[in-house]
């Protein structure tokens, strides 16, 4: 099993690229996960004047991540991978780090979204926080990966 981290950012391709590559080499099935963020403590149940979400508009946000996470299962499954979309809610390197192992996972592919030394420095990173945690090993592409001619190999 080879998880994959999909956040929908414009890196989301290459991770699922170079996730695909590595799961040709080694006939490993793809676990399309995306950890969408908790419920906010405080929701209104009427739009607020400053915009807030109400459950209804972050039940349709998640349908939504759902459904664009199913359709890329469903396109690796089209190219003869076996690849399966997994949405949860939770802090997102321990939510990660648990569903690797739940599911026994070999790999982890993240992306590296290289939001700069200080910040990773003061906030740390989904893959950063990846590499320290999980008991498998963390692939992380970085940001640009298909800008260089990669094949896509890890």
């Amino acid at each position: 099993m080879i998880l994959v981290c999909v956040d929908f950012s414009d890196l989301t391709e290459s991770v699922i690229d170079v996730a695909s590559s590595l799961a040709r080499r080694t006939d490993d099935e793809l676990l399309l996960v995306h950890v969408a963020a908790e419920e906010p403590e405080l929701v209104g149940y009427d739009r607020d004047p400053i915009g807030a979400f109400t459950p209804d508009d972050r039940a349709k946000v998640l349908a939504a991540e759902h459904r664009q996470l199913s359709e890329m299962a469903e396109r690796l499954r089209a190219s003869g991978l076996r690849a399966e979309p997994l949405l949860v809610m939770g802090p997102t390197v321990d939510t990660v780090v648990a569903q690797a192992d739940r599911t026994d996972a070999q790999w982890i592919v993240v992306g590296r979204h290289g939001k700069g030394a200080l910040a990773s420095l003061l906030l740390g990173s989904t893959s950063e926080g990846l590499l320290r945690a999980a008991s498998c090993p963390v692939v992380v592409v970085p940001p640009h990966a298909g800008d260089h001619g990669s094949d896509g190999s890890p």
